[in-house]
């Protein structure tokens, strides 16, 4: 029993997966990677061939002022974590060119579902940690991966899967660690650390932050004498891997870029990529707006919140690595000016978290139902349920449609303020409107408005480019 339950989970999670796969790849970023990889396979090198480079200068690619030659500007990890989907169609005998520009769309659908299958392994056992209860276990998993915009990111071949998954295994290897007091526990926990910062740069901040919780963990409690004799170990567990990650990212820079400092974001509008927005702004994208709010598009996180302060109390150190983490990487991506992480779907850029800093919502759940009345269980649970159940509804809305259809549909708003507002106040309920209305564009609650600010024309070009978008749908068997 102890394994028949999160071994039926992850069959369960793949073959999920499996009937809904995507019918088309995510387009702009991963296509980069993809050449990259592509590169890597067949000749052994980082370069991608001119003619296969896409994008202005520095968008996607950069060129390497001494060299000349063009680079990924995205962190190695992603290519990596393209190869095995691109060797299968190697072994195939796909050829480079289709390697690098028409790639075997069910081999990375596939690979995605075994990323997919991976975190809800992980999830299972990070809530296995806060309940005993297989249930809660097992909804915490499924509330985490198909009643939030997880799902949308399971099914996209970006990055946003593995970021998940490779933060979710840090902080499991880091809970290994204070359990045990096993060092190779904290060595696997910097090499998730690796992972992460080789997928994008930004992880960097978790350095300090692992560095900061292990000197604490290691030092607290202990007499002096005994930190004195833990001194060598501490120390050489603490410095040499950040030291041996900021090495390798160096070196990887200057082979990419010229110079061990730049980061691939030097040549296309550097100021988005420094910390010079409004924190203010950003920050009530990431609470409030309808658009990228984390509590809208991760419901599960609202029912943490209960939970947080009892969480705190119980488990003090899981709390100060979840929600420091949460807070450090809050202020500092709300502070950019591209904070949101346009072209997306919800606030991608902080998704790797959320998983787990609503795992107080075990604790809550936990607290409620070992309540003597019947009541206040049976309301939360009745409420719990109709939000999970609503979120799902709409997550299948929008993965029924093209990965940015969204965007395509949002042309509206250039020439009506009422769509304006529309797209900007909804998101998977636009899904749900642009299916129901399918066969009547006119229906749509924005439509009536820019009907009147536009010609016949552009009229008509923009109702047959939203027919074809929601008639090619996202669906592989189709």
């Amino acid at each position: 029993m102890k394994l028949a339950v999160p071994l039926a989970l992850v069959i369960g999670v793949a073959a999920i997966n499996l009937a809904c796969m995507p019918g088309e790849f995510i387009p702009g970023d991963p296509g980069a990677w993809r050449r990259e990889a592509a590169s890597i396979m067949v000749a052994g090198d980082l370069s991608v061939p001119a003619e296969r480079v896409f994008g202005e200068r520095g968008g996607v690619f950069v060129q390497n002022e001494t060299t000349g030659a063009w680079y990924s500007k995205y962190g190695l990890m992603n290519s990596l974590m393209s190869l095995p989907p691109m060797l299968a169609h190697r072994l195939a005998g796909g050829t480079e060119a289709e390697l690098a520009v028409q790639p075997w769309l069910i081999a990375h659908n596939l690979w995605n579902i075994a990323l997919s299958c991976a975190l809800a392994a992980l999830l299972y056992a990070a809530a296995s940690a806060y309940t005993s209860r297989l249930a809660l276990r097992v909804l915490f998993v499924v509330a985490a991966m198909y009643c939030s915009y997880v799902w949308f990111y399971q099914r996209a071949q970006n990055s946003e899967i593995y970021q998940v998954l490779f933060f979710t295994a840090l902080f499991l290897c880091l809970k290994a660690f204070l359990r045990r007091q096993a060092w190779g526990w904290l060595w696997a926990a910097w090499a998730c650390v690796l992972a992460l910062v080789l997928t994008r740069v930004v992880y960097g901040l978790l350095l300090p932050a692992v560095a900061l919780f292990v000197l604490y963990v290691g030092c607290a409690g202990r007499s002096w004498p005994e930190i004195r004799q833990r001194a060598p170990q501490l120390g050489m567990a603490l410095a040499l891997p950040p030291m041996l990650i900021v090495a390798l990212l160096a070196w990887i820079n200057d082979v990419k870029f010229g110079a061990p400092w730049l980061t691939g974001y030097h040549q296309w509008r550097q100021e988005h990529h420094w910390p010079t927005g409004s924190l203010g702004e950003g920050l009530y994208g990431f609470l409030v707006s309808a658009r990228f709010s984390i509590f809208l598009h991760f419901p599960l996180l609202i029912l943490a919140l209960p939970g947080v302060r009892r969480f705190a109390r119980c488990y003090p150190l899981d709390s100060i690595f979840i929600y420091g983490c949460l807070g450090t990487f809050l202020l500092y991506l709300a502070s950019l000016p591209s904070w949101a992480g346009e072209w997306s779907y919800g606030p991608r850029y902080l998704i790797f978290v959320l998983p787990l800093a609503s795992l107080p919502a075990l604790v809550f759940a936990e607290r409620v139902l070992g309540d003597s009345r019947a009541w206040p269980a049976a309301l939360t649970g009745v409420l719990a349920l109709a939000a999970f159940g609503y979120s799902a509804y709409l997550q299948v809305q929008v993965n029924r449609l093209p990965f940015f259809a969204y965007y395509h549909a949002r042309v509206a708003a250039e020439f009506s303020p009422v769509a304006v507002a529309y797209f900007e106040n909804h998101v998977g309920v636009i899904s749900g409107d642009l299916l129901r209305h399918r066969q009547n564009h006119e229906a749509l609650p924005y439509f009536d408005d820019f009907k009147r600010r536009v010609g016949p024309r552009t009229l008509h070009a923009y109702k047959s480019s939203l027919s074809e978008t929601i008639e090619r749908g996202n669906w592989f068997w189709r």
